[in-house]
Order: C-alpha cells, then structure tokens, then sequence
C-alpha cells in the first residue's frame, strides 16, 4: 500500500443495503456492526488495558466551548483581512487594486476555514439542542454559501453511506488536481458539476423533506447578506475591497475546497481518464500531520479526516482523545499507514 493512502473494502453487505438506509446516528450503526465505507468495524475494538471501544466511546461528548472559539478566532482573521483591505482602498483608491490577489486569497482562505464549521454543525456537535445547534449554524455559517444545515445533513448523510462509488454526493475528488481542473475551478465550470450532482442526488431522494420551507430560501438569505455588505461597502467608495470580496467567495473559496477533498478522498492509484461518475473510485481517506497551516486549512476536524469517516458523530473537539485510543489498539498500523501532509498528498496526486 502507497504512504499516506488509507483503503479499507466495504463489506457487501453493507454496499448493498447502503441505498437503503436512513440517516441515522453513526454510533447506533456500528453497535449493530454496520461499517462505512473506508472503515473497519469498531465494535469489538480494544486498547492495550481491555478498555472496549463502546465504553471509550461513551466518554467523548463534544467540547462545544472550544469550537465556538475556533470559530470566533477564523471569523476574526476574516474580519481583520477585509477591514485592512477597505483601509487600504479608502487611503489609495484604485493604487489599492495591486492588494486585491493577496487579499482575495486571504479571504477566501478563511471564509472556506469558516464554511467547514457548517459540517461540525451537521453531525449536531455545536450545541447540546439540536434545535438550538441548527439556528446557531445558519446564523454564523450557512448563510455563507446560501444552504442550509438541515438540507445539508441530508446531503452529507449519503457522503458517508457512499464515499467510493458512483452514488457519492461529493464528486471533486473523482478529478485529479491538475493544472485543467484548476483552470476549470477558476472558471466556475466545477462548482457547476457540483451543483448539478447535488441536484441530482434531491432528484433521487437523498435529501431530506423540506416541509413548509420555502424552497431556494436558504439562498436568497445568503445572496440578500452577500448583496448587502457589498452595497455598503461599493457605497463608502471602497470598490477594490468589494472586487477582492466577490474573487474570495467566487473564485478562491470554490478552488480550496475542492482541493481539501482531492487530498483527503482521492487515490493515488485513480486514473485519469477513468470516470468516477460511471465507475467506483473506492473509499480513500487520509489524516495529515498537525501544523498551524493544517489546522487551518483543514479546519473543524478536517486534518484528522479519516477519523471522522471511521466514526461521524464523535466531535473534531474529542479528535485528539480518539486518536490516541486508537492508537493504543490493533488499528493503529492503519492509522500510520494513512499519515501523509496535505503538500505530500497534492505532490502524489498531481503526478502525471
């Protein structure tokens, strides 16, 4: 097997009744022995003291102080590069245009930095009610991206059901990460793929009812913000800071996360001119190692992502806890085994 490439096969069992099943909490699945795809049962797992994984288990309630901080501290980051950037338009003017690119990808780093917190938000880890856990996500995430975190827990739902095959509601890592697929993310041809295979997958009944929501809701919420803080800020004169606005979320925003799905769930042994819409890619996932970078990038959990396919519902905040569990019992070679950096992942993956 490859460094940094994690692999585990899916029983049959579970590929064939997968269509199937409900949304459901991942910890009652694999007390009933379910596995997702990529991941070995944790059952009968146990550390070196005989501690059995459903005990350990038990144990990892989510720290919702600590991701109500990590999300503060990226809205602060984002807060602080667009105000320098309305400062810098208000004293230069168009001079300030040169400052665009650098704040652009400034923005749009910390903006997809933000969006992924929408996910720990799916899996019902920031607030205890989860009534209250989806008002606080739309609030300070969703609208971003014009969603809606209920929508999306549907959607999601089948990512982890489905991760590997023709069926998955992701799609970005079924594309190498070429100097094409770059070009195509920069045009907007990709987000367009995306769109269309999310649509697809509501055609097919994956998402869940919406009731008496109005439909397309979600994004006029996230439009009318969007609209607004560049009426105010094209109204104070500041247009270099609205241009850098509209590349971040438009442009850089769409390439990252595309990107952070390539090197998370793309194999190295994918070809390129396979189709991954028509044939299974197979269930990849990796953990990459800890820097103040990789942190950011791969926020919200995101760098240790194979743990979060291993067991969905356990918090990015207990992350640090399950790791080590697992590393004290027969699965910690696999762990190791998909260890790689998010610079080594893209190196491997863009060979030709």
């Amino acid at each position: 097997m490859r460094p940094g490439a994690q692999t585990t096969t899916w029983s049959e069992r579970s590929s064939a009744s997968s269509s199937n099943e409900a949304a459901g909490p991942a910890h009652r699945r694999q007390r009933e022995g379910y596995t997702f795809p990529g991941s070995p049962s944790l059952q009968n797992v146990r550390a070196d003291d005989g501690t059995l994984f459903g005990d350990f288990r038990r144990t990892l309630t989510p720290r919702y102080a600590r991701a109500w901080v990590d999300l503060a501290m990226r809205w602060m980051f984002l807060a602080v590069g667009y105000a320098a950037m309305c400062a810098a338009a208000s004293a230069w003017g168009a001079r300030a245009l040169w400052l665009v690119p650098l704040a652009a990808v400034w923005i749009g780093f910390w903006f997809a930095s933000i969006v992924l917190f929408m996910h720990e938000a799916a899996h019902f880890n920031l607030h205890a009610d989860k009534i209250i856990n989806d008002r606080l996500a739309n609030l300070a995430v969703c609208w971003m991206i014009g969603d809606d975190v209920a929508d999306y827990r549907a959607l999601h739902w089948q990512h982890h059901l489905h991760l590997g095959d023709v069926n998955d509601t992701e799609v970005s890592y079924r594309h190498a990460p070429t100097a094409r697929f770059v070009f195509e993310t920069l045009l907007g041809l990709h987000a367009l793929r995306v769109f269309r295979n999310h649509q697809h997958a509501s055609r097919m009944g994956n998402e869940r009812r919406r009731g008496d929501r109005p439909v397309g809701g979600a994004v006029v919420r996230g439009l009318a913000v969007h609209a607004l803080l560049l009426a105010l800020t094209l109204a104070a004169g500041l247009w270099p800071a609205a241009v850098a606005w509209v590349l971040a979320v438009a442009i850089v925003f769409p390439f990252l996360s595309a990107l952070r799905e390539q090197l998370e769930h793309r194999s190295e042994g994918a070809s390129r001119g396979v189709d991954y819409s028509r044939v299974p890619h197979g269930a990849v996932n990796r953990m990459f190692r800890r820097t103040l970078m990789a942190r950011a990038f791969g926020s919200a959990g995101f760098r240790q992502h194979l743990l979060h396919h291993w067991d969905p519902n356990v918090s990015y905040t207990r992350f640090e806890d399950f790791e080590t569990f697992l590393m004290r019992t027969d699965l910690a070679p696999l762990i190791d085994d998909a260890r790689t950096t998010y610079a080594e992942a893209w190196r491997r993956l863009a060979q030709p």
